[in-house]
C-alpha cells in the first residue's frame, strides 16, 4: 500500500481505498464521486416517518454495479452466446436465448449461483455489492421492499423477511422489514424469473392474480422511491407502468434516485420525479435528516459496543479469579456482567434490522426493564436483580454520549452506591463483607453453598 492511501477503516467508510485529503477537500474516489448533493423532497422524509414509503430496488444496488465486477451478468451470458451486447436485445430476451440451449435452463441457474458465490468469496467484492443495504439497515421506519433482484443481500444485511410466492403475500402484515422478491430469489431457483416466458407469467400474476392486487393495494397508499434501475431497461418501464395502472389519482407522488439524467424527460412524462444521485448516498441523506429531527439515533452510536464488549469481557475473565466461597457476593457481578454482555450483543446483533436506531425503543427497554428490576428486587431474587441492572446499563451506554460511555461501570455488588470501577475496588467491598444489603449476602451464600468446585456461574438472557 502506498504512502498516499489509507485502508478501509473499521466503522465501514465507503470507500475501499481512499487517497488521502484535508478535511475541507472532497474524496473523488470512485464511490464518493458518485454522491451527487441533491434536494431531498420533505415529502419523502414526512412518509418515511410516517413508515408510508416502498423501496423498489433494481440490480444497480448490488451485484451489477460495475465497481462489484467489470461485467453485468447480461454482458456475461451475451459472451457466452457470442453475440454483442450493444445491440443483443432486452434482458429476457437474451437470457430466452441462452436457456434454448441444451441444459440451458440448468446452466444459467448454475452461472447465477456461481455469479453470487464469486462475490461473497471476496470481501471487497461483497462490501461493494452490498453498501446500499447496510447502509439502508439501520434506517428503521423503512420496512416495505421490492426488488427484482436474486441475491439474498436484504435478508442478509438488512433483517428482511423474503416473500417471493402469492401465498407468502398473505403473511405481509407481520411486524418487521419485508422484502418481495419479484423475480424470484437465488435460494429458491424455482422461482427465478429470467427468460421471456418467465416475465410474462410473471406479468400475467401481477395483472391479473392475488399478488398484483395486494401489491396494488400496498402501493395505493404509499410513496414509491426507485433505485437501481435505468430508463433503458425496458422491464423498470413496464413494471411501473403495470404497477400504476387502474391506481390512477390515487396513486401517491413516485420518485425515482439515479444518475441518469439524460432521462429525464422520459421520467416525467411516466409522473417520476428524478433525484439524481447516487442510492447510497440518497439513503446516508434521508437518514442524515431523520437524525436531525430526532427520529433515529446517528450510526455513530454502534461504533463503541465491540470495544466495550472486549472491556467487559476481561473484567468477566478477572472477576472469575475470585473464588466465589469465599466472597459469595461476587456473583452478582459476574450475573451484572452476563446482563452487560447480553444487551451489548443483542444491539449488535439487531443492528441490521434498525430497531435500536429508533431513539424510542432503547429507552422503552431501560424504562421496562427498571420495572422488571424493582419487582425482583421486592421478591428476593437478587441475581436477577444484578443481571437486569447489567442489561439496563447496556442500553444506557449505547444513548450515553462519547464522554458519558467512559463511565459505564463493569463491576456490581448490592448496596454500594459509588460506582465500583476496578478490580481492586471490588475486591476491597468483598473483603469488608457486604453490610450494606445483608439479604443479598445471604442469598449469595445460600447459592454459592451449593456450587460445585469449579463451576462458574452464569446468568442466562432471560428472567
Amino acid at each position: 500500500m502506498s504512502s498516499t492511501e489509507k485502508p478501509l477503516s473499521a466503522s465501514g467508510n465507503e470507500c475501499m481505498v481512499q487517497p488521502t485529503h484535508t478535511e475541507n477537500e472532497k474524496c473523488t474516489c470512485a464511490m464518493c464521486r458518485l454522491n451527487v448533493p441533491f434536494e431531498m423532497p420533505d415529502d419523502i422524509v414526512d412518509e418515511c416517518l410516517k413508515g408510508n414509503i416502498v423501496l423498489f430496488a433494481g440490480a444497480g444496488v448490488s451485484t451489477e454495479d460495475r465497481m462489484v465486477l467489470p461485467q453485468t451478468f447480461y454482458e456475461v451470458i451475451c459472451e457466452a452466446l457470442k453475440i454483442d451486447s450493444r445491440t443483443a436485445g432486452a434482458f429476457p430476451d437474451v437470457m430466452t436465448r441462452f436457456a434454448a440451449q441444451a441444459n440451458g435452463r440448468r446452466l444459467l441457474l448454475r452461472m447465477i449461483r456461481d455469479r453470487l458465490t464469486y462475490i461473497s468469496a471476496f470481501g471487497e467484492n461483497q462490501f461493494t455489492a452490498t453498501r446500499f443495504h447496510r447502509e439502508l439497515s439501520t434506517l428503521h421506519p423503512l420496512e416495505h421492499i421490492i426488488t427484482t433482484n436474486w441475491d439474498e443481500y436484504f435478508e442478509r444485511e438488512c433483517g428482511a423477511a423474503s416473500f417471493i410466492t402469492a401465498e407468502d403475500f398473505a403473511f405481509w402484515d407481520i411486524p418487521g422489514r419485508k422484502v418481495f422478491k419479484l423475480h424470484g430469489s437465488a435460494s429458491n431457483y424455482g422461482s427465478v424469473v429470467a427468460t421471456r416466458a418467465d416475465y410474462e407469467s410473471c406479468y400475467e400474476k401481477l395483472s391479473t392474480g392475488l399478488l398484483g392486487s395486494n401489491l396494488k393495494m400496498l402501493l395505493a397508499t404509499k410513496t414509491v422511491v426507485y433505485v437501481g434501475f435505468s430508463f433503458l431497461d425496458d422491464d423498470f418501464v413496464r413494471l411501473h407502468a403495470l404497477l400504476s395502472k387502474e391506481m390512477g389519482g390515487l396513486r401517491p407522488q413516485s420518485y425515482i434516485v439515479t444518475l441518469d439524467q439524460a432521462s429525464d424527460d422520459r421520467f416525467r412524462d411516466h409522473q417520476l420525479i428524478p433525484l439524481y444521485t447516487d442510492g447510497t448516498f440518497f439513503l446516508k441523506t434521508l437518514k442524515a435528516r431523520l437524525v436531525s429531527e430526532r427520529a433515529m439515533l446517528p450510526d455513530t452510536v454502534y461504533d463503541d459496543i465491540e470495544a466495550t464488549i472486549e472491556r467487559r469481557d476481561k473484567a468477566h475473565h478477572d472477576t472469575l479469579s475470585i473464588n466465589p466461597h469465599r466472597y459469595p457476593d461476587v456473583i452478582y457481578s459476574l450475573f451484572y456482567q452476563d446482563g452487560l454482555r447480553h444487551a451489548l450483543g443483542r444491539i449488535l446483533t439487531l443492528r441490521s434490522t434498525g430497531y435500536y436506531s429508533h431513539v424510542c425503543n432503547p429507552r422503552d427497554v431501560v424504562t421496562s426493564y427498571e420495572k422488571l428490576r424493582k419487582t425482583a428486587l421486592r421478591e428476593g431474587r437478587f441475581g436477577d436483580a444484578a443481571y437486569i441492572d447489567g442489561y439496563m446499563n447496556g442500553h444506557v451506554f449505547f444513548l450515553a454520549p462519547p464522554e458519558g460511555r467512559k463511565k459505564l461501570p463493569l463491576f456490581f455488588l448490592h448496596g454500594p452506591r459509588d460506582t465500583i470501577a476496578s478490580l481492586t475496588a471490588l475486591k476491597k467491598h468483598l473483603r469488608i463483607g457486604n453490610e450494606l444489603h445483608r439479604a443479598a449476602s445471604r442469598s449469595a451464600a445460600r447459592q454459592v453453598k451449593k456450587l460445585p468446585a469449579g463451576v462458574v456461574m452464569h446468568h442466562k438472557p432471560w428472567l
